[in-house]
């Protein structure tokens, strides 16, 4: 997998200290939710033979796990750096991932997805009930949508907005990793809508 070597290059410290739209380029890191999920893709949440989407992919390791796993994988980000840096690991690897940039919320998909893979998506509390609806909007009948969500902002709104939508969390435990000393505690869950006829199990 292609990474960042020297991220201290690519962050303005300047800026952070004194511009608050000052967005880091968070997508250089390998977040712990992204390892966590991975590790389920081919087993508990099974991969090969569906279409699957990876929302936010940052450098794309669960979109490499899951078309390690026989996955056919479109991977989006907002920012195209990410997208260049996934799309030259996958032709490293010799995986068939699709990356581009794209918004979630600003796709007509054609095509709706088996498996959503939202690793550590949830940071802007204020769109958390339009990430819901599209979420909602790109997933096929019978599909689940993957969370894995560390709570680095309060993530009560999302989960409540899943309830709206009608979707059953189906719970895959909660994983403690140390952050630089930090205890990050990562909820892994598959979403499933309750009209597809999956009932709840929490």
């Amino acid at each position: 997998m292609v990474t960042v070597c020297d991220l201290e290059s690519r962050l303005d410290r300047h800026r952070l200290l004194a511009d608050e739209d000052y967005v880091p380029p968070y997508w250089a890191l390998v977040w712990s939710g992204s390892i966590a999920l991975g590790r389920l893709l081919g087993g508990a949440i099974p991969c090969r033979g569906r279409r699957v989407l990876d929302v936010g992919c940052g450098l794309g390791l669960v979109s490499l796990v899951a078309a390690s796993h026989g996955a056919i994988v479109t991977a989006i980000d907002r920012e195209p750096v990410p997208v260049d840096f996934l799309r030259a690991s996958a032709r490293r690897l010799g995986l068939p991932v699709q990356a581009r940039v794209a918004d979630l919320e600003h796709e007509a998909w054609e095509r709706r997805f088996d498996l959503v893979l939202c690793a550590e998506l949830l940071y802007e509390t204020a769109r958390f009930e339009a990430i819901v609806a599209s979420l909602d909007a790109a997933l096929a009948p019978g599909g689940t949508i993957a969370v894995a969500d560390a709570r680095r902002v309060p993530t009560d709104g999302f989960w409540r907005a899943i309830e709206r939508h009608d979707f059953d969390a189906v719970e895959h435990g909660v994983v403690d990793v140390r952050e630089e000393g930090t205890l990050v505690r990562i909820r892994l869950a598959e979403l499933r809508r309750r009209s597809d006829g999956a009932g709840a199990r929490r």
